[in-house]
């Protein structure tokens, strides 16, 4: 491909859909970028970017940043663990 050519437009993945108890089926854009965020007295808003392009702000409590926080740890902790073909302790 030359350098000039234009790039072919992104296709929009689709939505990945999350099983979780209530009513659903929960389904989320795949984010590709913490672009900002804002923090109040009790309400932080995590503003993303989708991988289309859009933006998406979810509100948080400010008490819920902690939980976040180590349930995102362990996620991680699983998705590294599983990467390098450990077991998960």
């Amino acid at each position: 491909m030359a350098s000039d050519d234009p790039e072919p437009p992104r296709r929009a993945p689709d939505p990945i859909e999350i099983p979780l108890p209530g009513d659903g089926p929960f389904q989320l854009p795949i984010c590709t970028d913490l672009k900002e965020i804002a923090l109040g007295e009790s309400l932080a808003v995590l503003r993303f970017e989708t991988l289309d392009g859009k933006r998406v702000d979810i509100p948080v409590p400010i008490g819920m940043l902690v939980e976040i926080g180590e349930a995102a740890d362990e996620a991680l902790m699983h998705a590294v663990k599983a990467r390098d073909g450990t077991s998960v302790q």
